[in-house]
């Protein structure tokens, strides 16, 4: 039995070798999503609040920072997860400080 010769023909793809082949990356950034909507939804809890937006904001600028999409056909889920993030965190701050000050007629500390 004869074995065929190698078609010169037929190539294989050369490996991308991107920052987002990366489960790892990707998963970051889909991170940085969740945990910036579940922030936003349950932005009455402060402190539990403050901790989830600070987390996923941090994800997400790490992702940013490194140039990490996050979806497999281009979505930035970096750049949407540092915004959830970032506008939970700002809801979640002014809403603290807001309610202090009406509640208890005293200017916040900021140290």
């Amino acid at each position: 039995m004869a074995h065929p010769e190698p078609s010169t023909t037929t190539s294989t793809p050369a490996p991308t070798g991107t920052v987002n082949d990366s489960y790892v990356a990707r998963g970051m950034a889909a991170a940085s999503v969740g945990l910036g909507f579940f922030s936003a939804v349950i932005f009455f809890w402060t402190p539990f609040t403050s901790l989830l937006s600070s987390v996923g904001l941090t994800l997400g600028l790490i992702s940013l920072a490194r140039g990490v999409k996050g979806g497999l056909r281009g979505e930035n889920y970096a750049m949407v997860g540092t915004l959830l993030c970032a506008t939970s965190l700002g809801i979640t701050v002014t809403l603290n400080q807001a309610l202090r000050y009406l509640q208890w007629d005293t200017l916040p500390y900021l140290f």
